[in-house]
């Protein structure tokens, strides 16, 4: 292992990773734990062994722990129907809602895509919420047809702990497992790591150059990546998850080793295959053909493996085992600007495996600089329609748009630009051509990610929404246009109700409750009046009629235009 102190140094340099810590055990022992590089370039203060950093989706397998705790004390059974136990759960397909098992969602197949605008930029959003709106959220396969990888589902094995065990997912994976292995120095918040003195700062690469960023808060997705560890601490994982006892902390003389914190049964679940993956042949010496649970399942060099990175803003680890051979090594750094994190781990594989070493910096570091500049590339040669300019105003685009999975997208004007707003997301917005925007999304490394926005527009040329790809598997997602201040306003509705005629022929205009308005003529049902743009009205059930209240300079009707039908004079009060 003596050469791994001036690999990891090479690393850093190369690949411009500020701090890096790894980990590793063999037979039952821990043979690495220490810290290269600075967890804070500013001040120069060095990574130890005890450096705090988030580890992201290597998360997922304590959260599949503590289900399979659930488990072993018969509160619930891998593959039933979710709904016996969260009878409240809707998926966006119903067949598949009846059928799903936390399994499924585990093991990535429940036809679920991503979908992670829908919590990231929203730490508010509670876990109950999050699981309502799943309903809202368009699947993009059937139920185990295929592996599809989504934070969403551990989410719900988040909810499903809070609502079997009695508390918190944090509180339960705390008290059955990070204290039981003594893992002291974890915890499961950005703000408790933050507030620690010796936790390593989160860098991005931003226009070509490594700078810190703020660590981004994980609340209700805590169960699918919000724990921060050490490599100390995650060594106590790493012999877990190999099946031997784990040292107690401290240690007392002539003291046993603790107990296992989970059982053989969960232990062989985790890395059993689940979901099969099409195997990518691009490096034969280290594949992937299938997800367990919380572990991709392979080969490596002839050996089984079980893998799984995680990353989140400003940080990339990568966690693997090799069962059979009771080797285990974990890689934290603090950049999710670089794939150095793979590439140390092979290497300590490599060492404890008595094998020569593969050049793994050799077949990484050009993909990932040619995947970088690639997206250079192909952004600017992105098409655009020649002098397709915007047909109305900007202030006409402004308003409130929502889609009922993934909340209110805001536009407002300022000055000669639209400013966009979802939860607490780093967007803007620029004029591509005709009525299709650039919405940017500037909060992933050193490429922002560009959304086409494509407004919305019915007959009459006001805009009724607009559509935009936030899930790539799945059809543009429609956002409705709210109805305007105004149409939501009792005053003003209350103002609009009276009788109308035109000629004989007479409506009623009504308010149901505050915010309702209806519509009839003498004898028959009330229609409900849909409110839209300024004071123009759907009628509910009949979509090709609109009602428009016109307004004359003293804030009074002067008329009521029913399209295709009329038009209708306020009747005068006698």
């Amino acid at each position: 292992m003596q050469s791994i102190d001036e690999f990891v140094t090479g690393q850093l340099a190369a690949w411009e990773v500020p701090g890096c810590a790894v980990a590793a055990v063999r037979d039952g022992d821990v043979v690495l734990a220490a810290g290269w590089g600075h967890r804070d370039q500013a001040a120069g203060t060095p990574v130890t062994k005890d450096t705090l950093f988030a580890i992201g989706s290597v998360t997922k397998a304590f959260t599949v722990a503590a289900v399979g705790a659930l488990v072993d004390d018969g509160l619930l059974e891998w593959d039933r129907p979710l709904q016996d136990y969260l009878p409240g759960l809707r998926l966006h397909d119903p067949m598949v809602t009846g059928r799903v098992t936390i399994t499924d969602l585990l093991a990535h197949r429940s036809g679920l895509p991503r979908h992670d605008l829908t919590w990231i930029g929203h730490p508010d959003r509670s876990r109950a919420d999050l699981v309502r709106r799943l309903r809202f959220l368009p699947l993009s396969r059937d139920l185990r047809q295929q592996f599809q990888y989504c934070n969403l589902g551990y989410l719900v094995a988040g909810h499903l702990v809070e609502a079997l065990s009695g508390m918190p997912w944090e509180e339960y994976t705390q008290s059955r497992l990070l204290t039981p292995l003594g893992m002291g120095r974890s915890n499961l918040s950005v703000g408790e790591m933050l507030t620690d003195p010796d936790h390593a700062t989160a860098y991005e690469r931003r226009s070509g150059v490594v700078v810190p960023v703020p660590a981004r808060p994980v609340t209700a997705l805590a169960p699918a990546g919000v724990i921060n560890s050490s490599a100390d601490d995650m060594t106590r994982w790493l012999l877990a998850q190999l099946g031997g006892r784990v040292p107690r902390m401290p240690r007392a003389s002539g003291q046993p080793d603790g107990p296992p914190v989970m059982s053989p049964t969960t232990v062989a679940r985790q890395h059993t295959p689940h979901t099969l993956i099409p195997e990518d042949p691009t490096f034969p010496a280290s594949t992937r053909h299938a997800y367990g649970l919380g572990w991709l399942i392979g080969r490596y060099r002839e050996h089984r493996v079980a893998e799984h990175g995680g990353g989140i803003d400003g940080f990339q680890t990568e966690c693997m085992l090799l069962p059979d051979d009771g080797i285990g090594v974990i890689v934290l750094t603090n950049t999710s600007s670089s794939a150095m994190a793979p590439v140390v781990a092979y290497r300590v594989l490599d060492e404890l495996l008595g094998l020569e070493p593969l050049d793994w910096f050799g077949d990484f570091k050009p993909r990932f600089d040619a995947a970088m500049g690639g997206m250079r590339e192909a952004r600017s040669v992105r098409r655009v329609v020649a002098s397709a300019a915007r047909p109305r105003p900007l202030a006409a685009y402004a308003g409130d748009y929502e889609h009922p999975g993934y909340g209110v997208l805001s536009i407002t004007t300022d000055g000669e630009t639209l400013r966009p707003r979802l939860g607490t997301l780093d967007l803007s917005m620029a004029h591509r051509h005709y009525e299709t925007f650039d919405l940017e999304w500037h909060e992933l490394g050193d490429q922002s990610h560009i959304f086409p926005l494509m407004f919305l527009s019915d007959a009459d040329g006001d805009i009724t929404g607009l559509t935009v790809p936030f899930e790539p598997s799945v059809d543009p997602l429609r956002f409705d246009r709210l109805p305007d201040a105004p149409a939501r306003d009792p005053e003003v509705l209350r103002r609009l109700t009276g009788t109308y005629a035109m000629g004989p022929v007479e409506i009623e205009v009504a308010l149901q409750g505050d915010r309702v308005l209806t519509v009839a003529t003498p004898g028959t049902p009330s229609l409900e009046l849909e409110p839209g743009h300024g004071l123009r009205f759907g009628v509910k059930g009949q979509p090709a009629i609109t009602v428009e209240f016109e307004l004359d300079d003293t804030g009074a009707v002067s008329r009521l235009v029913a399209q295709p039908l009329g038009i209708f004079l306020p009747k005068p009060l006698t």
